[in-house]
């Protein structure tokens, strides 16, 4: 998604899911708190002219399946 605010240029880039073994805990996209199991994670990139910000999101596989 690209996007521009004024002369502020912005790309949000989201990539896929992953497995991921939650060594510790972690707030999920329907707000469970899961630790010490498998679960899913991705990556949300956000860029803002030349600053990039990278933050995670944690599903489990019903939240994966849903989306």
């Amino acid at each position: 998604m690209n996007t521009t605010d004024g002369n502020i240029a912005r790309k949000i880039e989201i990539l896929p899911w992953r497995p991921w073994f939650a060594w510790r805990p972690v707030t999920t996209i329907s707000k469970q708190r899961i630790w010490f199991r498998p679960i899913y994670r991705r990556c949300v990139n956000t860029y803002v002219d030349y600053d990039n910000w990278s933050r995670y999101e944690y599903a489990d596989l019903i939240d994966v399946i849903a989306e």
